[in-house]
């Protein structure tokens, strides 16, 4: 499953870039949010490597996802690989100055493995959901920095 989306914000690549890589602010935007919690690294000089978890609310049941950076160059680029019993994902978030104010966000979310049980779930939840879901939150996130 793949989901993709691209808006543009009002705002330098540089603050876009802040605003969306600051876990303080990934409640404001990500659909079923609950917390972010560092595990190695330095999380105020992040590089590759780095890992934390992230948890998430659906339906009254939390579950944790394992995010590592496997790509960063600020204030262009950063691909965070997920893992959970259930699925793996790749997330692939690029930026691109088009004017002083004005930047491109590229956001992908690709599935790269799945267990039976989430294929079994799958068949239940179309794409278009999952896909409505991603551009629901790019687009708050672009509310949001656009708001600043």
């Amino acid at each position: 499953m793949n989901c993709y989306c691209e808006v543009i914000i009002n705002k330098p690549i540089q603050q876009v870039w802040d605003y969306a890589n600051n876990p303080d602010n990934l409640k404001l935007w990500l659909n079923d949010f609950v917390r972010y919690e560092h595990l190695t690294g330095d999380i105020n000089a992040p590089k590759v490597g780095d890992t934390s978890n992230q948890t998430y609310d659906q339906n009254g049941s939390e579950f944790t996802l394992k995010e590592e950076i496997v790509a960063y160059n600020p204030p262009h680029h950063v691909t965070l690989f997920m893992t959970h019993k259930w699925f793996d994902m790749n997330i692939v978030n690029d930026l691109e100055e088009l004017a002083p104010n004005q930047t491109k966000l590229i956001a992908k979310a690709d599935t790269v493995r799945t267990s039976l049980l989430m294929k079994v779930m799958m068949l239940f939840m179309p794409k278009s959901k999952m896909q409505k879901d991603h551009e629901k939150q790019i687009h708050k996130l672009k509310e949001l920095i656009d708001a600043l």
